[in-house]
């Protein structure tokens, strides 16, 4: 068949609509579900809240791939831990004075609870911004009304009932959809006076418990000193003891030497009393023989009594009897 100029043209024309035709469709079908997307993902740590038209699903969308109502909108909620810090929140305590506290809190969006939240609230930052701030700063402060002093705040009794009251405190906040899992007090900035009360009573104490050691020091040594000098005094005792002990046994000695020898001479003398010619026996003993010389003036004589020689009555060897 043979065509004119004219109605080859047309020809070209009706091929090129219908190949066009064919793009179209497959095109308009993923630009469809590109914008009305039946599907959608919820990643870990996550659920979804879906709504249709602001009317918003009791039922939350765990992790993982969900078909859903193209129409309807997924906002994902973050079910992570978080931690919300705030510092110098000031805390008054019964005397008057507001320390200034630095307060962690570790939390999570109760994925059970996450429709509910979002429908009151709105996501994790909101729930933070609307609930959990204002609360924690009230409980922190009904929790510092409790104590008297504002130095307590520096006993760690006193911090962890603190952070157990808080944590209970901050447990009403599960309605909401907040759950608070642990609270931790980082600092305590104490008002300057007491801070230097306080500083003044560590430097006390610290200067309390040298003089202590020195004391005991002091102590020690003088008990030292005192063992010391006992056992000195006992040893000067053991020496004196012994010094007395020699004496009395050099006077007993001197004593029964002196004894005997009275005893001796007593004894003598008794021999002498009863027997005279021993004295006279004793005289002749010691005389050597040799007749005293006397040397006298004129015709003097000398005269001997040889009766006091013992010689009387007695002749003498070479001494003939006349």
């Amino acid at each position: 068949m043979s065509y004119t100029n004219e109605e080859f043209q047309a020809e070209q024309i009706r091929k090129v609509k219908s190949a066009g035709a064919k793009i179209f469709i497959p095109v308009l079908i993923v630009f469809l579900l590109f914008i009305f997307s039946p599907f959608t993902t919820i990643p870990a740590g996550h659920v979804g809240v879906s709504s249709l038209f602001g009317k918003v699903d009791a039922v939350e969308l765990n992790e993982g791939f969900h078909l859903i109502n193209p129409l309807k909108k997924v906002q994902k909620i973050d079910c992570r831990n978080k931690e919300l810090t705030i510092d110098n929140v000031g805390v008054p305590s019964q005397d008057q004075l507001t320390t200034q506290v630095d307060v962690t809190v570790k939390w999570r969006v109760d994925r059970t609870q996450a429709a509910e939240a979002y429908k009151e609230t709105g996501v994790a930052e909101a729930l933070e911004r609307t609930h959990l701030r204002p609360m924690l700063r009230s409980v922190l402060r009904e929790a510092g009304k409790e104590i008297e002093n504002a130095e307590e705040f520096y006993r760690a009794d006193v911090q962890v009932s603190m952070q157990v009251k808080i944590l209970e405190g901050l447990g009403a906040l599960q309605t909401k959809g907040i759950l608070v899992e642990e609270v931790l007090l980082r600092g305590f900035n104490l008002p300057s006076m007491i801070v230097q009360g306080v500083e003044d009573k560590k430097r006390q104490k610290q200067l309390a418990e040298k003089e202590l050691e020195e004391l005991k020091r002091f102590s020690t040594e003088q008990e030292q000193k005192q063992v010391l000098a006992k056992a000195e005094k006992m040893a000067a005792v053991e020496e004196a003891e012994k010094r007395v002990a020699l004496a009395d046994a050099k006077a007993y000695e001197i004593t029964a030497e002196a004894k005997a020898q009275a005893e001796a001479i007593t004894i003598k003398g008794e021999a002498l009393k009863k027997y005279p010619d021993i004295i006279k026996l004793r005289s002749v003993e010691r005389w050597n023989g040799i007749l005293p010389r006397v040397t006298m003036g004129g015709n003097a004589t000398p005269m001997i009594n040889m009766g006091d020689l013992g010689l009387e009555g007695k002749p003498e060897a070479g001494l003939a009897p006349e």
